[in-house]
């Protein structure tokens, strides 16, 4: 009887729960939740290659709720968009990559970005501390960089390597057998079963070392 009482007080308790969970949003005022959702419209990101789904994600409430709070309260986007020239694209997972990547012990960050004018694809890589910008692809080339556009890449990552070995043509590191020997955490983008390779601060801007053949 008691291991009954019991159950039966667990259930209130857990269905009290689901029932104030369920309740925010229907309790809300019908002008307030009405003003909700025609926002949440008006933010939308359109882009005909996308489907509702993907548009869905794109809202600036999804990529502010996940971006680390320092950046945002950083204000260098304006709603999506990134020196005025540049969307936020949410397309690589994880949504961004955070470390320091240029050695002065201040937290940076890189994010898929999309150029406006001519729709190429690549990152943005900003420095905490001096808020500095640099463009990776996306209509811009970096040093020994392969293209202006890096829309082929579909997986990236931090590299903490400091030995990092070359591809057989690969002839920019340092190394005495041309590998890459850096002290910072480097950005490590590929293509899928085809390969890539390191983007780097060489002490004065970015630049690509290629690892595969």
């Amino acid at each position: 009887m008691k291991r009954l009482i019991y159950l039966f007080i667990i259930g209130l308790s857990l269905s009290s729960c689901v029932n104030k969970k369920k309740n925010i949003f229907d309790e809300m005022p019908k002008h307030e939740r009405d003003a909700f959702i025609a926002t949440a419209k008006k933010r939308l990101v359109s882009d005909p290659k996308k489907s509702t789904n993907d548009e869905a994600e794109m809202t600036e409430f999804y990529v502010y709720e996940r971006l680390p709070e320092w950046f945002v309260e950083l204000n260098l986007m304006n709603g999506l968009t990134l020196n005025e020239e540049y969307l936020f694209d949410n397309r690589m997972n994880p949504l961004y990559l955070e470390s320091d990547f240029n050695g002065d012990n201040e937290m940076d960050i890189a994010i898929p970005i999309k150029e406006i004018s001519s729709e190429k694809l690549g990152f943005a890589i900003i420095h905490g501390g001096s808020n500095e910008i640099f463009f990776i692809g996306a209509g811009t080339k970096i040093k020994n960089g392969l293209s202006d556009d890096l829309s082929y890449i579909d997986i990236w990552k931090i590299n903490r390597q400091k030995y990092n070995p070359a591809g057989l043509e690969e002839n920019t590191g340092k190394g005495p057998n041309g590998e890459l020997i850096i002290e910072n955490a480097s950005l490590q983008i590929s293509k899928s079963e085809v390969g890539g390779g390191l983007i780097y601060w060489d002490g004065k801007e970015y630049a690509y070392f290629h690892q595969t053949c």
